[in-house]
């Protein structure tokens, strides 16, 4: 777990609610990044039937927590956290029956545990930063490249045992959210409760619970940073799917006589976020000392920039293939420097968005709007998986990655355009 100095210490509690998400990642991306090649190598599915079937998987998962938002914001935000890990405990161990109905059954399951979890556990991470502002962005920067390190290890350890057997592989994620129990019991110790209790936020009887026009000012900053988020997402879904499969099927995978599992590639992105996280806490803790750290609207402009970038080294790769070629061997290189740029892109938007959202939200809707952000990465990881079929139906494949460039680039221009305003909006003078 990465750590900062002791002049710039972060809660105790961060840390340990970083391994309960971990273990929660572990489980919850073990099956969303290894879905593709599961159907396709266990189930037989074709490659259009494996990705939409993704896309909704994934789609599910992000829109639902907009009501477990809404339940979570009711409730004390720790409930939904246990419920979360449960529903993905059984679900991890309902999939590794092998049988297709059970399938279906434990994603809708996984998909439910993340809705209620997710919006709760961000909800009481942003608790802990009610009185330390300028640590918020660092310390969530840390938080997010911690609980990826799940990611990364799902994707290594689940990834290997998956070629030999995919029940066992399954049963271990299952075994991982369960023990996911205890650095969230022992997170609670440390989470002052008068802090985080919605219901604490009381309005006078017989009063509606009106916003002030500033909070109605930055739930719009909120509103627009999420829909340009959107855009982002959709490219980034296209990592589990069809970058996913062109390491599958167009890249050599050999490395001294041992053949990598497609997976490895794709949990590099993993590593990446892991690696960035202390450089990018540093940097951001130093520049705000200078008050020159660049704001969340100009850091998520950045990130679409770096997603632009990850495609147009994805773009190169690709014209390196015949026209129509069903298979190739290409160097990993490629895929290992755009995972790079798609994770610098991921740690300029996600950690950086979700600390914005806790810091600007109005106290008694946090989860909800957690839920509304994870709303739109579930519309963007839904047509990520509709678009991802196009990679093998068009005729040149560089086409289909240079799409999402002149996208990407297209949508960070107009938000670095509208960055200005969006500061102003933020009324942080009041805060």
């Amino acid at each position: 777990m990465v750590k900062l100095t002791a002049s710039q210490s972060q809660p105790k509690a961060m840390y340990l609610l970083a391994l309960t998400e971990m273990c929660q990642r572990f489980s919850f991306w073990g099956i969303g990044n290894l879905l593709v090649l599961y159907l396709v190598q266990y189930h037989k599915f074709t490659d259009s039937m494996a990705d939409n079937l993704f896309g909704i998987f994934t789609g599910v998962a992000f829109v639902l927590p907009v009501i477990g938002g809404y339940v979570a914001d009711r409730l004390n935000y720790r409930l939904p956290v246990l419920w979360g890990m449960i529903f993905t405990a059984i679900g991890c161990f309902l999939i590794s029956l092998g049988n297709v109905t059970a399938l279906y059954i434990a994603l809708a399951l996984v998909a439910v545990g993340a809705a209620v979890f997710t919006p709760s556990i961000y909800a009481l991470l942003g608790s802990l930063y009610h009185h330390n502002h300028s640590l918020r962005d660092s310390g969530f920067t840390i938080y997010y490249a911690s609980v990826n390190l799940g990611v990364f290890l799902a994707m290594i350890v689940l990834g290997l045992i998956g070629t030999q057997n995919w029940s066992i592989a399954f049963v271990v994620a299952g075994v991982v959210q369960v023990i996911g129990l205890l650095p969230f019991r022992s997170a609670l110790k440390n989470v002052d409760a008068s802090k985080i209790a919605p219901m604490h936020f009381k309005m006078p009887e017989g009063k509606k619970a009106k916003l002030h026009p500033h909070e109605k000012s930055r739930i719009w900053v909120i509103l627009i940073l999420s829909f340009f988020s959107i855009l982002f997402w959709i490219a980034y879904n296209q990592g589990g799917s069809s970058m996913n499969l062109f390491a599958l099927n167009y890249t050599d995978r050999h490395v001294m006589g041992f053949e990598m599992p497609p997976s490895w590639l794709l949990s590099s992105e993993s590593l990446y976020l892991v690696i960035l996280a202390l450089p990018l806490a540093k940097l951001y803790t130093s520049l705000a000392k200078r008050k020159r750290d660049p704001s969340p609207p100009m850091k998520s402009a950045l990130s679409l920039f770096a997603m632009g970038i990850c495609f147009l080294v994805m773009t190169i790769g690709a014209s390196q293939i015949t026209s129509g070629a069903l298979k190739a061997a290409i160097s990993p290189s490629y895929l290992f420097i755009a995972y790079a740029f798609m994770a610098l892109g991921e740690m300029l938007i996600a950690p950086i968005g979700l600390s914005l959202l806790t810091h600007l939200s109005p106290r008694r809707f946090t989860a909800m709007l957690v839920g509304i952000w994870y709303l739109c990465v579930g519309i963007a990881f839904y047509f990520g998986g509709a678009l991802a079929p196009l990679m093998s139906k068009l005729k040149n494949m560089n086409a289909f990655f240079g799409m999402f460039v002149i996208v990407s680039f297209l949508f960070g221009l107009l938000l670095f355009l509208l960055v200005k305003k969006l500061n102003k909006m933020r009324h942080l003078d009041t805060l």
